[in-house]
């Protein structure tokens, strides 16, 4: 309710200030001067009310006109002797709200004004020039002249730079078939064969089985097949022989038949039997058959035991 009061203050005071805006006893003490402006003359100059947002210094108004400091809500005046007095605050007093005020009765309403007529002949004078107006749109773009004629050439101009490289050609021709490497090893598959026995009193029997099973066929190998035949007596003559399971004529080898050794209390003979050669393997697998005979048939009372390895390499050519 606070601004309810200050309101109501603010239009008292106005409302007091206007009286006093129209008292003879507040006219200026300054020279009158004769206006003329509508065809009417004036006695005096009015008072009036100013306003500011801080207080009024001593050259603001004239005596008898008031200031309001709209800032900080102070109201001055009335001025005399050309000096503002003490201001009076707009604002509120802390307190109890105070009462409505009584409703005011309607206004009577004015009668309308009379219309002027403008009945004078007589011409004014011409006013002074106007600033001159902004700059106005751009016109439309007007149409293309006659070509001119052919100008004389100009100077050659510098080399330009090197261009970007192009795109790779397309891929040359497969070339000629290089010459055949030198034959090398493909690895050494050593292989340690099943022990057998020979006992039979027959001769020339014994036992025969296959080794390298799996020569694959177009293959070039080298191979090693180292046999030891051990008894308790003399072994007596033994045979052994290799040939290729499919009988073909692939297979070249030498053989040992004759080297023996003996124990030292006389009681065990050993005799060791290798072939070493080389293998051409035809269209089909192969293998080696190896076979084994007892020639004099002594080795059913004395049996012949048999233990070996093989060693087998793959070669690029034989020649």
């Amino acid at each position: 309710m606070k601004s309810q009061r200050s309101l109501t203050r603010f239009i008292s005071i106005f409302c007091a200030l206007s009286l006093f805006a129209v008292q003879p006893g507040f006219a200026a003490t300054k020279s009158v001067t004769k206006l003329k402006s509508a065809g009417r003359t004036a006695n005096s100059i009015p008072n009036t009310i100013l306003n500011g947002i801080s207080a009024p210094t001593k050259s603001i108004g004239i005596n008898g006109d008031f200031y309001i400091d709209t800032k900080n809500l102070n109201i001055y005046g009335p001025k005399k002797n050309n000096a503002w007095p003490l201001p009076i605050s707009l604002r509120g007093t802390a307190g109890t709200a105070g009462t409505d005020g009584k409703t005011g009765t309607p206004g009577v309403a004015g009668s309308d004004g009379k219309t002027i007529t403008n009945t004078s002949t007589v011409s004014g004078t011409a006013g002074a020039t106007g600033a001159t107006g902004a700059t106005g749109l751009a016109g439309a773009a007007g149409s293309n002249g006659a070509a001119g004629e052919t100008g004389a050439a100009g100077a050659a101009g510098a080399s330009g730079s090197a261009g970007p490289a192009g795109p790779p050609g397309p891929a040359g021709s497969t070339g000629a078939t290089g010459a055949p490497g030198a034959s090398g090893s493909l690895g050494v598959v050593v292989s340690e064969l099943t022990p057998w026995r020979i006992s039979t009193a027959s001769p020339g029997t014994g036992t025969f089985f296959a080794v390298f099973p799996l020569l694959q066929p177009g293959k070039n190998y080298m191979f090693t097949i180292m046999i030891n035949a051990t008894r308790n007596g003399y072994p007596g003559e033994i045979r052994a022989t290799v040939v290729l399971a499919s009988g073909l004529t692939g297979l070249k080898s030498s053989s040992i038949t004759s080297f023996y050794t003996k124990n030292i209390g006389a009681s065990t003979q050993t005799t060791e039997i290798m072939f070493h050669g080389t293998i051409s393997v035809g269209v089909d697998v192969d293998s080696i058959k190896l076979t084994i005979l007892d020639v004099a048939g002594h080795s059913l009372s004395d049996p012949i035991n048999f233990t070996g390895y093989a060693w087998l390499t793959e070669v690029g050519a034989i020649t």
